[in-house]
């Protein structure tokens, strides 16, 4: 009953967004549809520097999206992380974490609060437009540990090329000068670059470049103790075995391996190591 209220009350929201110009009062509309629905907590503000909409909780920034939505909440935002990305392994205090294709920073927030605030967060993000968001929230969540890199991490250091769409999620770097340049880096060059000695959590999402990821992390793969990467076989015609090729590399350097088989084509492109020690 309460879903079907809510799918009636978005319907009735959608309308009236439709019709609704000002961006404030779009924000200050769904605000209150999603104090009344959601958490007394939650609020939507409109930042007119993006033309988009930050969602909060308690204060605290969770994301920006182009429209917005009042079914969001930090608790639904942090379950959702640990049902995909750290289902396998939860950082821990102090925790030196790799975020690789850290989009807009939707794990950002949940890294930094289960290191305690004392770990190390390298968040490496190649579009331009998403690693601009990512540093805007952390200035405004005072996330003062995560080192936010405007790098693609690839199989040799070169300059690459990144073809950037309205959908953040499916940004995707290439070596055929199409579209932005960006600076292109191995996994290895990077961890030597940072000293970085001990990788307690490798979060990947690169959007179809875990091949050529793969070719530049062969010191980095040793200093790695959890591993959770999406494998975008979905996005390409041709049989790639991304996931197939990155389940052989990580057993190969003594990674116990774990599936998804929940029949969702995203989520089941999750794989998940654990380095045997």
């Amino acid at each position: 009953m309460k879903n079907m209220l809510k799918k009636g009350i978005a319907g009735g929201l959608n309308i009236i967004m439709f019709f609704l110009r000002n961006k404030k009062k779009k924000a200050s509309l769904m605000e209150f549809a999603s104090k009344i629905l959601m958490n007394k907590t939650n609020e939507v503000e409109y930042d007119p520097d993006y033309d988009m909409y930050w969602l909060k909780d308690n204060g605290e920034y969770l994301y920006i999206v182009p429209k917005p939505y009042f079914n969001f909440s930090k608790d639904k935002l942090f379950a959702s992380i640990e049902r995909i990305a750290c289902q396998y392994y939860i950082p821990k205090k102090g925790d030196v974490i790799l975020d690789i294709g850290a989009g807009i920073g939707t794990e950002t927030l949940y890294f930094y609060e289960k290191t305690a605030h004392q770990g190390q967060i390298y968040s490496v993000e190649a579009s331009a437009a998403s690693h601009s968001r990512l540093e805007s929230l952390c200035k405004k969540n005072k996330i003062d540990i995560s080192e936010n890199l405007h790098l693609a991490i690839t199989d040799s250091n070169q300059k690459v090329w990144i073809e950037e769409s309205d959908t953040y999620q499916v940004d995707a770097v290439n070596k055929e000068a199409k579209g932005i340049a960006v600076d292109g880096v191995t996994l290895d060059h990077l961890i030597t670059e940072r000293n970085i000695h001990t990788i307690d959590f490798l979060k990947v999402n690169i959007e179809g470049s875990e091949l050529q990821m793969i070719e530049g992390m062969q010191k980095a793969i040793k200093i790695t103790k959890n591993i959770a990467v999406s494998c975008h076989d979905f996005l390409f015609d041709d049989q790639r075995n991304i996931k197939q090729t990155m389940a052989e590399f990580l057993e190969n350097n003594g990674f116990l391996v774990t599936y998804n088989t929940t029949g969702h084509e995203v989520v089941d492109s999750w794989i998940y190591g654990t380095q045997q020690v």
